[in-house]
């Protein structure tokens, strides 16, 4: 059996400092707090159509992340904008706030989209791209600013 018409639905990411991650999220990215599990130490984030987008997992004391000269286990995770301009208009607030930009703003030769790719506090890296065309055929409301 293959699954053909799937969607990403969310990601979690193991973090440090979940305050420091969630004001990230938020502040950069739009995101709000849909719920936290305080047992758990997690914090989920939505963009308002689902419950969450982004979950925030906070590392157990004493756990640090894996580090080592490989390869990271999660290469990046991409949130698709509807104009080329969100990207242009995001990268001096990146670099205003000293967020390490990875590549970009640029026009990706296979996409052929506007792109930017930067990390956030534990060293994930997000790429912002745009997609007209997600946006065009998707009927989610849109939403306010």
């Amino acid at each position: 059996m293959k699954i053909h018409n799937g969607v990403l639905g969310h990601i979690v990411l193991n973090v440090k400092d979940l305050k420091k991650s969630e004001d990230f999220y938020h502040s950069i990215l739009g995101l709000e707090v849909s719920a936290r599990n305080l047992d758990t130490k997690m914090t989920f984030m939505s963009y308002g159509q689902e419950h969450h987008d982004i979950a925030l997992q906070a590392l157990p004391r004493g756990v640090r992340h894996a580090s080592g000269k490989g390869a990271a286990k999660v290469h990046h995770f991409c949130i698709y904008v509807d104009r080329n301009e969100i990207i242009d208009e995001l990268y001096p607030v990146l670099k205003r706030r000293r967020i390490p930009v990875v590549s970009g703003p640029e026009t990706l030769v296979v996409a052929g989209n506007r792109s930017v790719s930067f990390l956030d506090p534990d060293g994930n890296r997000v790429e912002i791209a745009c997609n007209a065309n997600k946006f065009k055929f998707d009927n989610r409301k849109k939403r306010k600013h």
